[in-house]
């Protein structure tokens, strides 16, 4: 072994190594996994809803909760017919409706195509 100092510290601290090795594979999984949906139940649930509206197309929902009580206090609605100013009322209103939000809680957005 080109190394003698190596091989005495490998044999020596082994098991620090493979547990780094194990940390650094663990944070290459969940990287790579960061980009998945984090959607929960409940903003699947509304998105199904919001997207059988007239007009709405395809729709997504983030709901954002206060830490203390898990209660909504904001929302974002990215819609394919949000560029209608009716349809971006209708989906303020229903997200107000289903959340119990007031309308300044809520933001909607046209869904664009993804790439700049």
């Amino acid at each position: 072994m080109p190394f003698p100092h190596l091989k005495e510290r490998l044999r020596k601290d082994g098991w620090l190594y493979l547990a780094l090795a194990g940390c650094i594979l663990l944070c290459l999984i969940l990287g790579m996994t960061e980009g998945t949906s984090t959607q929960t139940a409940e903003e699947a649930r509304l998105a199904r809803v919001l997207s059988a509206m007239a007009g709405a197309g395809d729709v997504e929902v983030a709901v954002f909760y206060q830490e203390e009580d898990a209660l909504p206090c904001g929302a974002v609605v990215v819609a394919q017919g949000a560029d209608d100013v009716a349809v971006r009322l209708q989906l303020t209103r229903a997200v107000c409706t289903l959340l119990g939000l007031e309308a300044s809680q809520v933001d909607v957005f046209k869904l664009g195509g993804g790439s700049p």
